[in-house]
């Protein structure tokens, strides 16, 4: 099955990275991938409980973005390595918002997120983002799992 248009959800973990490399195998030679990288902006409170963890010298360098800016980078240069036309898309939301959004933004024919990617106290407070991209998603959805993180 080759798929024209590809939407993918990348933060970084090994699931994310598995469904991008599904992604890169599955597109049309016609068609495009489109990562999303999300960021959900902390509270006041997290961004102050941080900053006082850091020493001194390294508070005016703490950006909260950079990481999910390093990961759509990372994705783009895969996606361009193996020779997939790909486009990023930093959203700032919620991962699975933000998925959705981009989604219905490039009429996405399949949506593909890792089954995993953050740890358990934050998907306790946030939610599954894969269960809430398919509860709402309009097309098709995959979501892959990485055996190498079972236990």
């Amino acid at each position: 099955m080759k798929v024209k248009t590809i939407v993918v959800g990348i933060d970084g973990s090994a699931d994310a990275r598995d469904a991008l490399d599904t992604a890169i195998d599955v597109v049309a030679d016609d068609g495009v991938i489109h990562v999303v990288a999300a960021f959900h902006a902390p509270s006041s409170a997290e961004i102050n409980r941080v900053l006082a963890a850091l020493p001194r010298e390294f508070k005016d360098s703490y950006d909260p973005l950079a990481e999910p800016h390093s990961h759509l980078h990372d994705a783009e240069a895969l996606m361009a390595a193996r020779g997939v036309e790909g486009r990023g898309h930093f959203v700032e939301d919620h991962p699975a918002a933000a998925i959705l959004d981009v989604a219905d933004l490039v009429g996405a024919d399949l949506i593909i997120v890792g089954s995993r990617g953050i740890g358990q106290s934050t998907r306790f407070l946030r939610g599954s983002v894969s269960a809430r991209v398919a509860n709402r998603a309009k097309t098709s959805f995959m979501v892959i799992h990485n055996t190498d993180n079972d236990t």
